[in-house]
């Protein structure tokens, strides 16, 4: 069996057994953090990681719980299914989370994956047609402009309701990308995920996605998508996380991010853009102190 080192020490750190560099490489202080999670399951405490452990591993940082770095390695994986294929991409979830795609949105040119346990990812443009399509469509001239329906509850009726649309100027091409994947996932409230996990044009649907299910999001590398000066429902349910010198995150001028961001600082950061989701891989692991991001987004 293959490990990720980079990932288990990555776990072992969000449950405060692993205090050293996250590097990959599996030494004594590795060895020593496995122990004392082991024991702290009550496993057999021989610094192996072996199924029964990998196992209790994957259910302690599982993303129900909202861990941030699980959300970004899923991510990051979810951008790879073209490219390997469904089966292939089941196999990597399975053996380092436990998990696997249920279903994935039909609409072409939009990727997003259902994950059994309820969690959709959502990763960004796979080509020059998705970034053409959605990212440069800004305004819809020329066409109807789109709008959001909120849904709120109805405290009398104890049920959903929705409420008219807030007159918000949206990126009209964000909007489309989260309409489409509106559309495959349905009305039906038993059929929404628990967690909305995107990157790029991924991390824009997550934020609008977020607003109309009333649902977690965390997004990375997120655009702004919206008209400045205007506010929405459920808004603080969104994270937004960019890292200060990615500057892909600073358009389109004139609009906003919706809900929190928090931005991410590299202690030593690389040259160039730093927008992929394995530059915000590894500034998560090696960033600078006090930046207030949380290991868990559980709003």
């Amino acid at each position: 069996m293959h490990l990720d080192w980079s990932h288990v020490q990555t776990q072992l750190k969000d449950l405060g057994c692993y205090s050293d560099t996250v590097d990959g490489i599996p030494g004594p202080n590795t060895k020593n953090a496995i122990v004392i999670f082991q024991e702290r399951m009550q496993l057999e405490a021989d610094g192996i990681v072996g199924r029964k452990t990998r196992a209790a591993l994957n259910a302690q940082c599982s993303i129900l719980d909202c861990s941030i770095s699980t959300a970004a390695e899923l991510v990051k994986i979810a951008y790879t299914v073209k490219k390997r294929g469904l089966k292939a991409v089941n196999e990597t979830l399975r053996d380092q989370h436990g998990l696997w795609i249920e279903s994935q949105c039909p609409k072409k040119g939009v990727e997003a994956y259902m994950l059994n346990n309820k969690c959709l990812l959502v990763p960004g443009s796979n080509s020059f047609w998705d970034y053409a399509r959605f990212n440069l469509r800004l305004l819809n001239v020329g066409m109807p402009r789109l709008s959001l329906r909120l849904r709120k509850r109805d405290r009398k009726a104890d049920k959903n309701t929705v409420t008219a649309g807030t007159g918000i100027v949206w990126h009209q091409g964000f909007f489309t990308h989260a309409n489409h994947i509106n559309k495959w996932i349905g009305s039906n409230p038993d059929n929404w995920p628990k967690l909305i996990v995107g990157h790029s044009l991924g991390a824009a649907s997550a934020q609008i996605l977020s607003t109309i299910w009333s649902k977690p999001s965390i997004g990375f590398a997120a655009p702004r998508i919206r008209k400045s000066g205007s506010s929405t429902q459920f808004e603080n349910l969104s994270l937004s996380i960019c890292r200060n010198d990615d500057i892909v995150c600073r358009f389109p001028r004139g609009f906003e991010r919706m809900g929190q961001s928090r931005i991410l600082i590299h202690q030593s950061p690389a040259r160039g853009l730093n927008h992929k989701m394995a530059a915000y891989i590894d500034a998560l692991q090696n960033r600078v102190s006090g930046l207030g991001i949380p290991k868990l987004w559980n709003p």
